[in-house]
């Protein structure tokens, strides 16, 4: 183990010892945005990615407790083999139709899609070009490739076309970022990154988990934003935020998606979302597809009210322009400290600390909801204010 390790091992055991750490919490029932956590009753929840509420619609449970009825509790094996249902079939034609692409498929999770993209689509002739911030697996994914592994500073547009204009000797150039940076909040240029991709004959793959739902006129994403998902050669995807289930996607061409079904390992030797997950996910698709424009336009109030009255009260967010509000600390141990004094005070948000985001950057993550009210977003500032008075930052 090295010495990094220890010494963030030495950080969470003094956290845990001191009885402030906020991580691991339990679940115990939830009420809308109000949750039992670690036998408190009536946690305010602002620490979730779902974006849209639709974890809580009685329309998505419903579906998944049907999709039981249909086909019990599992599948019978995996997707390629006999683990592939009626409602994965529909998720799949929904996601390709709705992005205007040739195909789509699913994976247990966005990392597993992720790992799947990069192993398969790269190798030791090719380069995966990254975005610093970047989900860590589009990191692993990039180092298990084989494939020479570059990263340019975020969001830094001129750095990329330096490593593109450097890459030129390899077979296949793979610019890879997240569409909505998920400890930012902030959006990937894609305009200026599929330009350069045309520029310098690179492929582009975007993460689009946090914007998925939220972003872009047709709730598509950060690409659907700029105007360029027919420019973006592979959109990776996941159940687990706006769509409210569990799950990941991927959405590209008909070569591709053959490729990865017959030769990605975390699609041919894994099985498919459960029918209950799957009845979910395909409802929360067409509850997005129906309605989206109005959970949107919600969200987009709560957060221009919590995020227009929070900086008013010195509070830092960084560059967000989205319902991920990161609240900048800094110190480590203050941001800990922070969190577990909310949760004392009813509110819960996500502590986010090195290793997950860099050294003395740590920050509190908001996740802001369409279903939020009003008043909960009151209970939030005034709260979060008086966390900053008795542990200042």
């Amino acid at each position: 183990m090295t010495g990094s390790s220890n010494a963030i091992l030495g950080e969470f055991a003094a956290w845990e010892a001191e009885g402030v750490s906020p991580f691991f919490p339990t679940i115990e029932s939830n009420a809308g945005n109000r949750v039992r956590m670690n036998g408190r009753d009536g946690v305010l929840m602002f620490g979730s990615c779902d974006y849209l509420g639709l974890s809580q619609s009685p329309a998505v449970a419903e579906a998944s407790i049907q999709a039981i009825r249909l086909f019990g509790t599992n599948t019978y094996g995996a997707q390629a083999l006999c683990g592939h249902t009626l409602l994965h079939e529909g998720i799949e034609q929904h996601l390709a139709r709705v992005h205007g692409k040739d195909a789509a498929l699913l994976f247990p999770s966005g990392m597993s899609a992720n790992l799947a993209v990069l192993t398969t689509l790269a190798g030791p002739d090719d380069v995966i070009i990254n975005d610093r911030l970047n989900h860590v697996s589009l990191f692993m994914g990039a180092g298990l490739s084989g494939a020479k592994v570059r990263t340019y500073q975020h969001n830094d547009m001129n750095r990329l076309e330096a490593i593109l204009s450097s890459s030129m000797d390899k077979r296949r150039r793979l610019i890879v970022t997240d569409g909505l940076f998920s400890a930012d909040g902030d959006l990937a240029p894609l305009d200026q990154i599929t330009s350069l991709a045309e520029t310098y004959d690179a492929m582009v793959v975007v993460d689009e988990a946090h914007s998925f739902g939220c972003v872009g006129p047709r709730g598509l994403g950060a690409a659907d934003h700029f105007g360029v998902v027919d420019k973006v050669d592979v959109i990776v995807g996941t159940m687990s935020k706006a769509i409210g289930s569990t799950g990941g996607f991927v959405v590209t061409d008909d070569q591709t998606q053959l490729l990865l079904r017959t030769s990605a390992p975390s699609y041919t030797s894994s099985r498919g979302a459960s029918p209950a997950v799957a009845g979910a996910t395909l409802r929360a698709l067409e509850i997005i597809e129906d309605d989206g424009a109005a959970l949107r336009t919600r969200l987009a109030e709560n957060v221009e009210y919590l995020s227009s009255r929070l900086r008013v009260a010195g509070i830092d967010l960084g560059d967000t322009s989205s319902q991920v509000l990161p609240v900048m600390i800094g110190s480590e141990d203050t941001a800990i400290r922070v969190a577990h004094r909310l949760i004392e005070l009813g509110v819960f948000t996500a502590a986010f600390t090195f290793p997950s985001v860099p050294r003395g950057r740590a920050r509190l993550r908001v996740g802001v909801t369409a279903t939020h009210s009003r008043a909960e977003c009151d209970e939030l500032i005034e709260k979060l204010l008086s966390a900053r008075d008795e542990l200042p930052f």
